[in-house]
């Protein structure tokens, strides 16, 4: 709620304040973005940076084709949709969304032979314009599919794409730095003239803080064994040494065909994760390998020995995260921590009979979530979700993060991202042809606890303020407890209050609560503070030479019969000059160095913050 929120002051003082006690964060079913209506065809991406901002991204028919949408996320919310690809008139095939702090965006998505972009500059405050589209790549009489964008701290961001090429496919990739698309070096691939990056063997990539990027992907072999492949990519150079990420055996059973992998990268892009499926003995294995330095470590499972897949992972920029797999039709996970995987535990409740496609997401806060699909026997797909409050917390239990009012959910249509305290977003299209919606679901973390600021003991119902607690989905608005009743609500940093009640010097409690635009309350710590709405009284004498060089004498004193009592006095001579005594009296001289009329301005402060000013108008000769 943006606008000013005060109670009459009647029903104010009359009216009891409850007293909550602090939130717990709480997730919040879907909420519709765009919708119900038949053009809406696929959900492209979402992603949020760390300050809380980002959007979602779809695809969306006008006039029979279908086009790319975005709706940004600043404020906590999702705003109305905006078209991306403006003037193209060929329609979309996929599309991509990455974020970084202050409203910056890449948009990426694919059309036809095409890969085009839209940038975000951001940091100005407010939602920026979309520079674009731009023309980032062209295949003629090819399709570019399989693109997957991320962005880096700093702002630069990296999409990896698969295009045709030698053996039927190539990856290739694009780098973005400030508003400036440019293309990386020829083909990704270890081996040009074989088939890779489409389907399962569909390329992933992750950037560091430092702004560069590292790309997994599957590619054919000469021997007929599909592998899955690392590579660096510093600027616009791919490093020079790709490693093979699978592995020839595994635990004694041989290696067989590889795909599916997954990647995401530490704020230091010497350390990353990898996640990948492979067939080992004919039964596939889901497996991660961590980068060190220049170097993959040895393999480790991310299942029992059961069979799995769509293994994916999800790390904060210090290393911590969690990983998910697919095994029969269920969702087992383990959460990274200290560079290590717990051992894999089921996290869902009950079987899918399609593929439960878990999405991970991290947040900087050390919490971790994940969201997957549920379909019934006759394939209708519900979205779940579950959280874990700290990697050493248990997760907490199964919510239902869809709208079962607003129709089923599709495979491959719901994403899930984080920002650093535990905000996160699940998006996902729901419905059926005849009418779909865009809907995201979030994890909201309470407002933090505000901080009521009193002076000591004594404070002045004319400055009541407080020190709002973190909340990067704002606005705020804050509701003033005092003595058990409530003053008045309002979206700034303080309330003035002419309430008789708080000028008697009676102790009584007094404390704010935050409360965000989802309803969630915060409430401060409770002060026990006398009230004094009263200035001191204030005499002022002005005496001595008021010629240039001489010596102007100030004497002053103040006074409280009832109240916190006078805390200093501070005399400002109007020429740059001041001076400040403690306690109820002042004196003092000064010798203005120049000719002019000066405004002598004295200030009496009690132990309350009250104010009483005198200003004597002197002419210096």
């Amino acid at each position: 709620m943006r606008r000013r929120l005060c109670l009459p002051a009647s029903l104010a003082l009359l009216a009891l304040a409850a007293l909550p006690a602090p939130a717990s964060a709480a997730w919040f079913p879907a909420q519709p973005v765009d919708g119900p209506t038949p053009d809406i065809e696929r959900l492209g991406g979402v992603d949020l940076a760390r300050d809380g901002t980002g959007g979602v991204v779809y695809l969306k028919r006008v006039d029979g084709a279908p086009h790319v949408f975005l709706s940004r996320f600043n404020g906590g919310q999702f705003r109305p949709p905006e078209r991306v690809d403006n003037g193209v008139a060929q329609g979309a095939r996929e599309a991509a969304i990455a974020a970084a702090d202050q409203g910056r965006l890449a948009i990426v998505w694919t059309s036809g032979g095409r890969l085009l972009g839209s940038v975000v500059g951001g940091g100005s405050g407010g939602p920026g314009s979309l520079a674009g589209p731009t023309e980032l790549f062209s295949s003629p009489g090819g399709a570019v599919t399989d693109v997957s964008l991320d962005m880096g701290i700093n702002g630069a961001a990296y999409a990896a794409f698969a295009t045709t090429g030698g053996g039927g496919s190539d990856v290739r990739a694009v780098r973005l730095m400030d508003t400036t698309w440019q293309g990386v070096g020829p083909s990704i691939d270890v081996d040009p003239p074989r088939a890779a990056g489409r389907g399962p063997q569909r390329p992933r990539v992750a950037v560091s803080a430092e702004g560069n990027g590292l790309i997994v992907w599957g590619e054919n072999h000469t021997d007929g064994r599909p592998r899955v492949y690392g590579r660096r990519v510093t600027g616009l150079t791919p490093s020079a040494f790709p490693q093979e990420l699978s592995i020839p055996e595994f635990f004694g059973q041989l290696g067989g065909r590889a795909d599916s992998p997954d990647v995401d990268i530490e704020d230091d892009g010497s350390f990353a994760w990898a996640v990948f499926r492979q067939e080992f003995n004919g039964q596939p294995r889901s497996v991660a390998r961590r980068l060190l330095g220049s170097q993959f470590e040895p393999p480790g499972p991310l299942d029992p020995g059961a069979p799995t897949g769509a293994p994916r992972i999800s790390i904060n920029g210090r290393g911590e995260g969690l990983a998910t797999v697919e095994s029969g039709g269920g969702v087992l996970g383990s959460t990274l921590d200290n560079d290590a995987f717990t051992p894999p535990v089921t996290l869902s409740s009950q079987p899918s009979t399609q593929g439960a496609e878990p999405e991970p997401a991290a947040s900087e806060h050390r919490e971790v979530t994940f969201a997957w699909r549920v379909a019934d026997g006759a394939g209708n797909g519900s979205i779940r979700g579950r959280l874990r409050p700290d990697l050493k917390a248990a997760f907490e239990g199964e919510v239902q993060l869809s709208r079962p009012d607003l129709g089923p959910v599709a495979p491959g249509q719901f994403a899930a991202t984080a920002d650093r305290l535990a905000g996160f977003a699940v998006a996902m299209v729901q419905g059926t042809p005849g009418g779909r919606t865009l809907t995201v679901a979030v994890h909201d973390r309470p407002p933090g606890r505000p901080g009521a600021i009193a002076r000591s003991s004594w404070t002045s119902p004319k400055r009541l303020r407080w020190r709002p607690g973190t909340d990067l989905w704002g606005p705020q608005r804050f509701r003033v407890v005092v003595g058990g009743r409530v003053l008045g609500e309002t979206t700034g940093r303080s309330l003035r209050s002419s309430s008789a009640r708080l000028r008697t010097g009676r102790r009584l409690t007094y404390r704010v609560i935050a409360i965000d635009s989802r309803g969630q309350e915060s409430p401060s710590r409770t002060r026990r503070v006398r009230f004094d709405g009263a200035a001191p009284t204030l005499g002022v004498r002005v005496s001595g030479s008021r010629r240039r060089g001489g010596s102007v004498q100030v004497t002053a004193r103040a006074r409280e019969r009832r109240g916190s009592g006078v805390a200093q006095i501070r005399v400002s001579y109007g020429d740059g000059h001041a001076a400040r005594k403690r306690g109820s009296r002042f004196s003092g001289s000064h010798a203005y160095r120049r000719r002019g009329t000066f405004r002598l301005r004295v200030t009496a402060y009690d132990r309350a913050g009250n104010t009483r000013v005198k200003t004597v108008r002197l002419r210096i000769s």
